[in-house]
């Protein structure tokens, strides 16, 4: 899951999409993409809409759903990653809105699986959270207090996760200047919310906006602050951490408006992101000089490596773009259209999840665009 929609704008001004001047595209064109045959689009046991991914012990897992309106109900796919033909994980709802939830995010370790489903419901419409967890062959939905990601304080969830401590759930919850970026433990199969973390919490001159947890490594947020102390300016950020301690780090040269998609950090880091209405990459603290490629609130993108070769797949107003290079030298090549949600790079084989015809699972060899 993303950026929590605008009708919260209201109680928190840091909405992606509903703060500062709308994105616009940058004035000069960039060369045409590169051509780039081969994409397959990967067939899932019952018509499956794929939402999210991870690889999980070596196989491959694709969380989604089935069918659509009063008849949707979650659906999960596994798959060995080498040559996933995939076969029907055994899905079971406990509860009403498990029963039609969409599975939009999973990671896991291990054997192990979580799985994080989202439904709408109730007056209002909100968004009604379920949690999942089991194995690659079954996943169970854990039914939870309604208090635990609802009621009048909740914001919204973005992702689960997985780090040194074990599973997470990142999201926002009510503090006392708007949504407050909030992290989620589970303990004997209860989830609860865990103490503010001061790096995730608002003050009178700056709202944070996490926008997405890297599920490979759990301790990225990947996201946004907003700096109120001389009018108003959305700057790209990322936080580092683990349990209690996290560190806030805004990304230089963010523009005027900037936000961090997702990012991938070993020595150091690299994020994908917008910025100014571009798609922007910021490499070890420097703003890298790629192509310039439109983007737009509703585009979204991940960031992947292949040693010290970045590989970005992302929308520019949604058509699929994979961005491949290193310091100055990059290319741009054509990939399957649709806004970006989930992406895994298993050995040569890029995996992609886009909403393409509802939520499509593509994939394709990349060894000859990393040979170049």
């Amino acid at each position: 899951m993303r950026a929590i929609g605008c009708a919260a704008a209201s109680a928190v001004l840091v909405v992606t999409g509903c703060t500062g001047a709308p994105l616009t595209p940058p004035s000069s064109s960039p060369e045409p993409p590169v051509g780039l045959d081969g994409w397959v689009r990967v067939s899932l046991p019952s018509s499956m809409r794929a939402s999210s991914m991870a690889l999980v012990g070596g196989t491959l897992v694709v969380g989604g759903y089935v069918g659509s309106g009063t008849e949707r109900a979650p659906a999960m796919a596994r798959g060995a990653a080498a040559d996933p033909h995939f076969a029907a994980t055994d899905v079971r709802p406990e509860t009403p809105y498990a029963e039609v939830a969409d599975l939009v995010s999973v990671t896991g370790a291990g054997s192990s699986v979580v799985a994080l489903g989202s439904a709408h419901g109730g007056a209002h419409w909100n968004f009604r959270w379920t949690i999942w967890s089991g194995s690659t062959r079954q996943i169970i939905d854990r039914p939870q207090s309604f208090d635990a990601f609802g009621g009048e304080e909740a914001g919204g969830l973005l992702d689960v996760a997985w780090d040194a401590d074990g599973r997470m759930s990142v999201g926002t919850w009510q503090g006392a200047r708007g949504l407050d970026g909030r992290i989620w433990r589970v303990r004997d199969g209860r989830w609860s919310r865990q103490a503010p973390v001061p790096a995730l919490t608002n003050t009178a001159t700056r709202q944070v906006a996490p926008r997405a947890a890297e599920k490979r490594q759990a301790t990225v947020i990947s996201g946004s602050v907003i700096d109120l102390a001389d009018g108003v300016r959305q700057s790209a950020a990322i936080w580092r951490g683990s349990g209690a301690n996290w560190t806030l780090a805004v990304l230089p040269d963010a523009g005027r408006r900037s936000e961090a998609w997702s990012t991938d950090c070993g020595a150091g880091c690299t994020t994908l992101g917008a910025r100014d209405g571009a798609a922007a990459v910021w490499e070890n603290g420097t703003l890298a000089p790629v192509p310039q490629l439109p983007v737009g609130d509703h585009d979204n993108g991940v960031l992947l490596s292949d040693g010290d070769r970045v590989l970005a797949a992302f929308s520019s107003a949604g058509k699929g773009r994979l961005l491949v290079g290193r310091a100055s030298d990059w290319r741009v090549y054509i990939a399957p259209d649709g806004v970006v949600r989930s992406g895994l790079l298993v050995g040569s084989k890029l995996y992609l999840v886009t909403d393409d015809s509802g939520g499509a699972l593509w994939s394709r060899d990349v060894s000859d665009v990393l040979a170049r």
